[in-house]
């Protein structure tokens, strides 16, 4: 996937021919001339970002370049750099409202309230729901069990990911939970993070639970409508 950045340094690499082309007037003399700030017009040549087309048509006038040639160029850039930007997945910015069974573990607001007095409690039951998660992912999907080590629960979480049965970003929040689980079980009286930190940690281990759950359900009915009927 191409990135952003790129994006805006090969658009910033033409502005800068155009630039050159016009005898390479000073950054000051084009902030007067276009009536935007030094930092702007400055950014625009860095390609630090794309600039806005606003900026690019008073930049084109000021260089006394083609502007329909720039717009195409523009809207180009602008397109590659929109592709560019990756789908926040839905599993962590939709408002569930069909909240799946965890079978055996308190429930999310139990959780939350927990982690006001004892965040310790809390982040094993983080760890609890996301390693139980693993459990059946695994057993589901593979066939198999995660080994006996905690990170090969956050590798199932990682290879179910890489297969499409779990979305983007499970691997990552399957090992802070796993984590800030081992943070909390240290001997050392380490100190443990804040309340605000823990209710994240809580949320975001739930949310991926209920992302597991639901995989291991649609797998189970694919696999029954797979079997062959009496």
């Amino acid at each position: 996937m191409e990135d952003l950045l790129t994006v805006a340094e090969d658009f910033a690499r033409h502005l800068r021919h155009l630039r050159t082309r016009a005898g390479t007037p000073a950054v000051r003399k084009l902030a007067s001339d276009t009536g935007f700030g030094k930092t702007t017009i400055s950014d625009a040549f860095a390609g630090r970002r794309l600039p806005t087309w606003d900026v690019v048509s008073a930049l084109a006038e000021a260089l006394d370049a083609d502007p329909g040639d720039l717009r195409d160029k523009w809207v180009g850039a602008r397109g590659r750099a929109t592709s560019a930007i990756a789908d926040v997945p839905d599993w962590l910015t939709a408002v569930r409202t069909n909240i799946p069974d965890l079978p055996g573990a308190r429930t999310i607001e139990d959780v939350c309230a927990i982690a006001a007095t004892d965040p310790k409690s809390a982040l094993e039951w983080c760890w609890s729901v996301v390693r139980t998660g693993a459990l059946r992912l695994a057993h589901t999907l593979y066939d198999t069990i995660p080994g006996s080590w905690s990170s090969d629960n956050v590798d199932t979480y990682g290879r179910a990911e890489e297969d499409g049965r779990m979305p983007a970003g499970s691997r990552a929040i399957a090992n802070q939970a796993h984590l800030y689980y081992h943070l909390a079980q240290n001997p050392d009286g380490a100190e443990l993070p804040s309340r605000a930190i823990v209710l994240q940690v809580v949320v975001l281990s739930y949310r991926l639970a209920w992302q597991a759950q639901t995989a291991v359900v649609d797998a189970t009915a694919r696999k029954q409508n797979a079997s062959p009927h009496p």
